[in-house]
């Protein structure tokens, strides 16, 4: 290997190659000679032979027109630095070569150091004010030891501006992550204040009915008592007693969904029989469902262990099995079964109702929910039990999803983990 004996001298001294340089493990920096002069390019790599900085050894590469230069920096755009002569196949090809990597290839990394035999045809100070290199020297005042100067402050300055893009393209992706994190954000706040107005509309809406009929009969209680038989007055308690009803109901329900959505659900996980819990709730709904010539059929083993908290498994199959009887025509049965897989507790709801369209089921567990089907006895729906529902179920480790063909029914399923 050849390298420079004394760092502040000018003499060289050939030195054994065979030991190898850690440095050569590691990236080098790649230095290009452009000259087309051959000894220049052996004289600089004498003085460069085995030179260091940073614990990455250079890279020499020897090029010997402004052609092959621009071939090479288009496929290799890491150099790090250019010795480059000015004249070579015209006497302005290296001037014309820094306008191309400059402007062309954009490369405003690279540190150009020009070098000329022949001054006058390029005056240093014309060439500094109209070009952008990074320092101009004749190849006679190009010693050894002002080479490896040259190249050693040149080498420190296309590490600090390498690093210093790095540091700029950190910020930028860090920008683009803060606004793409603030425009998601923006998104969810225009979402959340369409609902927050949904809400606000569907909450007016269906409260001004109940609230209005309860107005108009209080009056006539009040105002026509004298006027009333005894069977209007019951009647009209009745249906006082029923708006207030659907007016708790939405209430609790909205209550419910802020409670889930704000601070999340503190359940009870305990290891249970869902069996009672079933048929508990199918007999509540037995009534109601005579009421309208409605069968409630019930298909279940004699136990079956589930993993749930057991208020809200009750309201849960509460809710299916409401909306079964709510939006079933009159004269149909209601199926309710429990089946038990290897590691789960299915918990089915079958009605003979008028089924769910495509578009019904892409809704069919959001919040606010109106499908085509009605309810067949003038009962009132909130469109929030189901999407309570379904935060309940997956707060419990379970599923929750319906089968259905417009026109045949449908069933909901209910899937909670099986206990040992």
């Amino acid at each position: 290997m050849i390298r420079l004996s004394d760092r502040q001298s000018d003499s060289l001294e050939l030195l054994d190659d065979s030991a190898p340089s850690n440095s050569s493990y590691l990236s080098g920096w790649k230095i290009l000679i452009v000259d087309d002069d051959v000894e220049i390019h052996t004289v600089t790599r004498y003085a460069l032979a085995g030179y260091e900085f940073q614990g990455r050894a250079a890279e020499i590469h020897s090029v010997y027109s402004a052609r092959e230069t621009r071939e090479i920096l288009s496929a290799m755009p890491e150099v790090a630095i250019i010795l480059l002569d000015v004249v070579m196949e015209t006497n302005d090809a290296g001037l014309r070569l820094i306008e191309h990597i400059r402007n062309t290839l954009d490369n405003q990394f690279v540190r150009i150091i020009l070098r000329t035999g022949q001054p006058g045809e390029a005056p240093e100070f014309e060439v500094i004010r109209k070009y952008d290199i990074n320092d101009y020297k004749s190849k006679t005042e190009l010693t050894g030891t002002k080479l490896l100067t040259v190249v050693t402050a040149s080498l420190r300055s296309y590490s600090d501006i390498v690093e210093i893009d790095h540091y700029r393209q950190h910020l930028e992706l860090l920008v683009e992550e803060r606004t793409a994190r603030l425009h998601r954000q923006n998104e969810e706040l225009v979402a959340l204040n369409a609902e927050k107005n949904e809400f606000l509309g569907i909450a007016a809406h269906d409260l001004k009915n109940p609230l209005s009929g309860i107005k108009s009969l209080s009056e006539m209680l009040l105002y026509n008592a004298d006027d009333l038989t005894d069977a209007y007055r019951q009647e009209f308690l009745h249906q006082i007693l029923a708006s207030s009803e659907r007016m708790f109901e939405l209430i609790t329900n909205l209550l419910d969904v802020n409670a889930l959505e704000q601070q999340g659900i503190a359940l009870n996980i305990v290891r249970l029989d869902s069996v009672p819990i079933v048929r508990m709730i199918c007999d509540m709904y037995n009534t109601r469902a005579e009421a309208k010539q409605i069968r409630v059929l019930t298909e279940v083993p004699p136990a079956a262990l589930v993993q749930a908290d057991e208020l809200a498994m009750q309201q849960v199959i509460d809710n299916i099995v409401s909306n079964a009887v709510k939006y079933s025509p009159h004269g149909k049965n209601i199926a309710v079964r429990i089946t038990q897989e290897s590691s789960a507790v299915q918990i089915a709801v079958q009605d003979e109702g008028p089924g769910l369209s495509e578009d019904d089921k892409t809704k069919l567990f959001g919040k606010f929910a109106r499908l085509s089907a009605r309810p067949t006895g003038g009962e009132h729906s909130t469109g929030l039990g189901l999407s309570i529902v379904k935060k309940m179920v997956e707060a419990m480790n379970g599923k929750v999803w319906c089968e259905s063909e417009l026109g045949k029914g449908a069933c909901f399923v209910v899937e909670l983990p099986k206990a040992e």
